[in-house]
């Protein structure tokens, strides 16, 4: 962003996690430029202590008189569950055993963009219609978009891509094709309307990697809290999420055991012709699995690696436990 620019609006996109905590905080104690408004995006599929957290985080926005917006697209839990097949059912990150036996992954997913870009884009452009006074005014405006990624995640950090005219910067054509005009959209001017170049009206902001002097990785982030009297968040991550490492599994067993079994039923959902695998159209040909070893969640090993040599009578230098990053996905949008 154009550090002369001044944003008619600062919104924080809140995942509920480390980094997007920290600028929730940071604004609130003024450590950072003052933000309009911090939209959570609920999944309705957090674990408990994530939802507590946010509750901390809410009663320091509300002493400094920063509201706390949570929006949700429902259950996604519930979602997936619907025996009712549509071309809107959500598509998780599964992974896919298939008929000839090799291994493969549900890599089109659509559960981050549907549960929370677009309800948190959604949200943003109420929030501009309501400043501007009325209904499209988000059209003429321009919002500044913190997102909470790290210089670890830098590879997630992605420019905006619609336009004020309401049109998407790249489309892909109907018919696919991978020749010359396959991509529509602004090559410059829109092909779908007399807009005659990309204009975003709105502007991705990554406060702890550049924009604000900060260079925060995600244990700097971690210390932030502790050198700043908070307690450190929980990661933030849907509790049936099929990006989970054995580490996340082991202690959703262990710590919640109720959301365990859940998790359990809803993997076994998944392979007896759960609509949310075809989108409307034909499912998928494989099985589909909450865990990365392609077998039932309930009979898995959810021994790391470390605890696996240990227990075979051979030593570790690490615990591996404590170092894995319990998340193998890293692409969701908050």
């Amino acid at each position: 962003m154009n550090p002369d620019q001044c944003p008619d609006l600062r919104v924080l996109s809140y995942g509920g996690g480390t980094q997007s905590a920290a600028l929730a905080l940071m604004s609130a104690a003024g450590l950072m430029p003052r933000l309009d408004a911090v939209v959570f995006a609920d999944t309705e599929g957090e674990l408990p202590e994530t939802y507590a957290y946010a509750e901390y985080v809410q009663g320091h926005l509300d002493r400094a008189g920063i509201p706390f917006i949570r929006v949700s697209a429902g259950s996604l839990e519930a979602a997936l569950l619907s025996p009712v097949r549509t071309t809107s059912n959500p598509t998780p990150p599964a992974h896919v055993l298939n008929p000839d036996g090799s291994a493969g992954k549900v890599l089109g997913y659509r559960c981050s963009y549907d549960f929370k870009r677009r309800v948190v884009t959604r949200e943003v452009k109420r929030l501009a219609n309501e400043r501007g006074g009325r209904r499209g005014a988000w059209k003429r405006m321009l919002v500044e978009q913190w997102l909470g990624f790290s210089v670890d995640e830098i590879a997630r950090c992605k420019e905006t891509t619609e336009c004020r005219c309401g049109h998407s910067r790249l489309r892909a054509q109907r018919g696919g094709g991978d020749g010359p005009g396959a991509v529509g959209g602004h090559r410059p001017g829109c092909d779908r309307c007399e807009c005659a170049g990309f204009d975003p009206w709105q502007v991705n902001v990554w406060p702890l990697i550049k924009d604000f002097g900060l260079a925060f990785r995600r244990i700097d982030t971690i210390r932030w809290f502790a050198d700043n009297g908070h307690p450190t968040p929980p990661r933030s991550a849907c509790w049936f999420c099929p990006n989970s490492r054995n580490v996340r599994w082991a202690s959703l067993k262990d710590q919640h055991p109720d959301l365990w079994d859940r998790a359990c039923e809803l993997d076994e959902h998944i392979r007896d012709g759960g609509a949310f695998n075809a989108r409307g159209g034909a499912a998928f040909a494989g099985q589909m699995f909450l865990h990365s070893a392609r077998i039932p969640l309930r009979e898995a090993d959810l021994r790391s690696n470390a605890e696996r040599q240990i227990d075979a009578g051979q030593g570790t230098l690490f615990d591996e436990a404590a170092l894995a990053v319990d998340c193998i996905g890293g692409t969701c949008f908050t």
